[in-house]
């Protein structure tokens, strides 16, 4: 990976961590979230506009469908859980997923480095996500394993789509269809919008950035190395949720650094 997309994906991780644990806290999280997609629209349509994604159609639809999913299952999983746990195990299986099947789909061949990495990311997160279940968040862990094969989905998708047409123009047709999902799913009132408008703003400025500094850097290196190394996100959201941190949260922690080091060689 080169030096500018350590520095997006970096950038990226610090920005979901950050978004997720205002999610978190949230009163309806899943209509914050699908607000927070509806922002995203807004700040992006300009790109929409003057290069919109109709060369991966196909694409930008499942990927929007696959970002609906993602919206419901992490909110019923914070629902059930905390961020410290839920999180850690949502991220964590998406990058092992994209490291086995990405490099069929997408044919890549990421070096014995990533692949080494991209087990001992998973492998750490999975550790942190396994305090849940003596936290007796068992539900969570379900929820959130869900969540990470929705993340695997849309990351094997958005990988292929962005490299042939404009980023921001086709995450902006993504949001639309996934904002359209969770409406249909969910088919909440007026007044849950409307209460929903200001944390959902608040997600959909961050949320926004930092995918959109995911799909600048999958045009800059692989989309396995990307997947991986964004999982550092845990560190970030550890930091933020300091306060719940433990022995076993510390040692999942320290396999996602390492992983990560080795991914990004």
């Amino acid at each position: 990976m080169t030096g500018l997309s350590i520095v997006l994906v970096l950038g990226s991780a610090f920005l979901h961590a950050t978004w997720n644990a205002r999610s978190n806290d949230g009163d309806d999280r899943v209509v914050e979230l699908a607000v927070a997609y509806a922002h995203g629209v807004v700040l992006l349509s300009p790109w929409l506009i003057a290069d919109p994604p109709t060369e991966v159609i196909g694409f930008m639809v499942l990927s929007g469908i696959a970002h609906g999913g993602y919206i419901t299952f992490l909110s019923r999983a914070y629902a059930r859980g905390g961020l410290a746990t839920t999180y850690p195990l949502a991220r964590g299986t998406a990058p092992l997923v994209v490291a086995l099947i990405g490099i069929w789909l997408l044919d890549q061949t990421p070096s014995a480095s990533t692949v080494v990495g991209a087990f001992s990311v998973a492998i750490g997160l999975a550790v942190i996500g396994g305090v849940a279940w003596g936290r007796r968040e068992r539900s969570a862990i379900l929820m959130a394993a869900v969540t990470g094969m929705f993340i695997a989905s849309y990351t094997l998708l958005d990988a292929r789509g962005v490299e042939r047409t404009g980023e921001l123009g086709y995450f902006a047709g993504a949001s639309i269809v996934a904002v359209v999902v969770v409406v249909g799913l969910q088919r909440p009132s007026l007044a849950r919008v409307r209460a929903s408008l200001r944390p959902g703003l608040k997600i959909g400025l961050f949320a926004t950035t930092a995918y959109a500094l995911i799909l600048l850097a999958y045009r800059r290196a692989d989309a396995t190395n990307v997947a991986t190394l964004r999982g550092t996100s845990i560190l970030f959201g550890l930091f933020l949720v300091r306060r719940t941190v433990t022995r076993r949260l510390v040692v999942g922690a320290v396999a996602v650094a390492v992983g990560a080091v080795l991914v990004a060689r």
